[in-house]
């Protein structure tokens, strides 16, 4: 009757399990961090304490967050855990962290391609660590978000074994990178403005506004792959979310921004409002049509 004044949550709320996963979880943020430090080939906690490179710890910062997302997805399959006993819960544990390393893995990959191939016109590593510039590490961030969103999916998809889930794994995350590339082609020729050639130059804006739009492609495949596994119906998805996606960048500069120009606010103004306006709206629209589809 009285619920409420019930101490139960409290006494429920103590739980060695937890503590455990969390403790492996610190762990492989911890090595996270010092394997992304060996690949990025520039000292980590110089770059972020000695000289205060904000552009790094954009990146960092997303690429943290990415390894935050796919744990997530690792320890709640479906909302529940396996654990039965003291070695259901060393293997879960062991899982754990295999998963997570994978993952490391995984972001290291897209890394590498952001570098060579959404923003193939310049070095990003010049462009963060020499330069300092924030939009070269807003999409590095924003581009690991968007990673991240799409292996955590995967793996707190129902387990079919452990063969079959690196497979998916590993499947659904190139697909991803070649729709990350895809559609940095198409905002590309959608933009009124070289997107390369502003982020070069150290326009912020641009950077946010596509890091933005990046992290909306990650949440529409990851959507369609909570809901299907279908190869064909995710080679049909792809382009009609980018539809979405330009649809949705069209009634921010005509609708939301009246009196002005969206790319002319990106590119000559560098204004940040107008970027993350764009940005947001292109998200809203992800998860709003996630939810229309697939819920």
């Amino acid at each position: 009757m009285f619920s409420f004044l019930s101490f139960r949550p409290i006494i429920e709320l103590f739980q060695p399990v937890a503590a455990t996963y969390l403790l492996v979880i610190l762990i492989i943020m911890v090595i996270g961090k010092r394997l992304h430090n060996q690949f990025s080939s520039y000292d980590l906690d110089h770059e972020l304490t000695t000289t205060d490179n904000k552009a790094v710890a954009l990146s960092t910062t997303g690429y943290l967050f990415a390894i935050g997302l796919i744990l997530w997805g690792v320890i709640t399959p479906n909302g529940e855990t396996s654990v039965t006993g003291f070695w259901s819960l060393v293997v879960d544990l062991i899982a754990t962290f295999l998963w997570g390393l994978l993952g490391i893995g995984l972001l290291q990959i897209s890394h590498y391609l952001n570098d060579r191939f959404l923003l193939p016109d310049f070095c990003n590593r010049k462009e963060i660590i020499e330069d300092r510039n924030l939009g070269t590490g807003a999409v590095e961030g924003c581009t690991f978000i968007a990673s991240g969103i799409i292996i955590k999916t995967v793996l707190s998809g129902s387990g079919t074994g452990f063969f079959a889930d690196l497979f998916g794994t590993i499947f659904f995350f190139a697909v991803g990178q070649a729709a990350f590339i895809i559609f940095g082609r198409l905002y590309q020729r959608i933009s009124r403005f070289d997107l390369h050639h502003e982020i070069e130059q150290d326009n912020a804006a641009a950077g946010v506004a596509f890091g933005l739009s990046m992290i909306a492609v990650g949440i529409l495949l990851a959507d369609y792959i909570a809901a299907y596994n279908s190869i064909p119906g995710l080679i049909f998805w792809i382009p009609l979310s980018f539809f979405f996606l330009v649809t949705g960048r069209y009634i921010a500069d005509k609708m939301l921004l009246p009196g002005a120009l969206l790319d002319e606010e990106i590119s000559q103004d560098r204004n940040w409002g107008a970027a993350l306006i764009e940005g947001a709206v292109a998200i809203i629209i992800a998860l709003v049509v996630g939810n229309l589809f697939f819920s």
